[in-house]
């Protein structure tokens, strides 16, 4: 098996995409190999494959190229060593070869000021990540998702599926878990109305597959009247089928006013409780803030890559509606299982499945991006599923 060679997307250069061959790397009684089911495109992949060697949110994560990427990995124990059966699993017993597990995206060294006193964050001051910054020129080479298999890394923290769950709803664990740990810093305090509490008014900002999860995460705790705002009509139907959302089309909306105004409307002329950014552009964020009501919170979560200015008021906007704003740049890791068993619970109720819109072998990793930036497409995969 040692001398099998593993096919990889390998991005070389922005928008340029190779399907290259790697040995099968040697396992460590720390470290562990798993078969590919399938890893998510995500909205920052999109942002790497068109700009190439580009300076992500947290700390060191600088791109380098060429780069195998994908950070929503889902995966089977094809091998792992002693110490990393028992050292990687979140929750049970020692992880055995033939398991089903979803990898936490973000490796935390746990020594640094962050990991000893920032309990759950994935704010390591010394971090790494699955898919982004270590470059596939660096032995043992598959350190992303777009691949057949997958190198696990010491100190990984991987999460059992449980065994009903389709292959299909647990690839959807990274942005679940993101929208999960966002949620959870947004909620304080029920009596005194700051925060998030159930039966409160959501607007998501862009409700491509990162917003929609989001979406579900508010119904499922709790929400009142979800309220998704998108230029593709397919994302909006999407948004009103799978969570009763209202909705509020660019197209039919497409002056800034216009929109803050429809969410006056909806949520009886005092603004929404909770607004959460899910485009990845920067430019939404004034009109995220006009939308929010006075004590509100602002949840930023898409807009990670750095790109171009954005202008606000911090008087108007933040100061006079003393607004609590969020940067979401990760989550606890307690949420990855947290997620996979309210998705178990849900599927019955939730169709979680159909945001997964299209799926594509590794070789076809160029075209699976592309599609995966179109507004008619939900959550785009490589891998079988299978």
């Amino acid at each position: 098996m040692k001398h099998e060679q593993v096919k990889a997307a390998v991005l070389v250069a922005p928008k340029k995409m190779e399907t290259r061959t790697f040995p099968t790397p040697e396992i460590t009684k720390d470290s562990g190999l798993v078969r590919m089911l399938g890893s998510g495109i995500c909205g920052t992949d999109k942002h790497v494959y068109t700009q190439g060697e580009i300076r992500l949110g947290l700390p060191g994560d600088v791109v380098r190229l060429p780069i195998i990427m994908g950070h929503e990995n889902l995966g089977v124990i094809e091998e792992i060593g002693s110490e990393a059966a028992k050292a990687m699993v979140m929750e049970g017993p020692p992880l055995e070869v033939g398991e089903r597990v979803y990898i936490a995206a973000d490796i935390k060294c746990g020594h640094c000021y962050n990991c000893r006193n920032i309990y759950g964050f994935p704010w390591c001051l010394n971090h790494t990540s699955y898919g982004d910054v270590i470059s596939c020129d660096t032995p043992p080479h598959l350190f992303g998702g777009y691949s057949e298999k997958m190198y696990l890394l010491p100190k990984s923290d991987l999460f059992r599926v449980p065994k009903s769950l389709p292959n299909e709803i647990a690839l959807l664990s990274e942005q679940m878990a993101v929208a999960y740990g966002a949620f959870g810093r947004a909620y304080q305090s029920p009596i005194t109305k700051e925060g998030l509490s159930p039966g409160d008014s959501v607007v998501i900002q862009g409700v491509g597959p990162l917003g929609l999860c989001n979406a579900l995460m508010a119904r499922m705790l709790g929400a009142g009247k979800i309220i998704a705002v998108d230029k593709s009509e397919y994302r909006l139907r999407l948004a009103r089928e799978l969570c009763s959302a209202e909705v509020i089309s660019l197209n039919e909306h497409p002056k800034y006013s216009d929109r803050v105004a429809r969410v006056n409307t909806l949520t009886d002329n005092i603004g929404a409780d909770l607004v959460i950014e899910c485009t990845g552009d920067p430019g939404v964020m004034s009109e995220g803030l006009d939308m929010l009501r006075i004590g509100g919170t602002y949840l930023v979560e898409g807009a990670y890559v750095e790109d171009a200015d954005t202008r606000i008021s911090p008087s108007r906007q933040i100061l006079a509606k003393n607004a609590r704003i969020i940067g979401v740049s990760g989550m606890p890791h307690q949420a990855y299982g947290r997620v996979l068993k309210m998705m178990d619970a849900y599927r019955a109720i939730i169709h979680f499945e159909r945001m997964i819109t299209h799926q594509f072998d590794v070789e076809e990793a160029t075209r699976a991006i592309e599609i995966s930036m179109s507004p008619d497409s939900g959550k785009v995969a490589l891998g079988s599923m299978k």
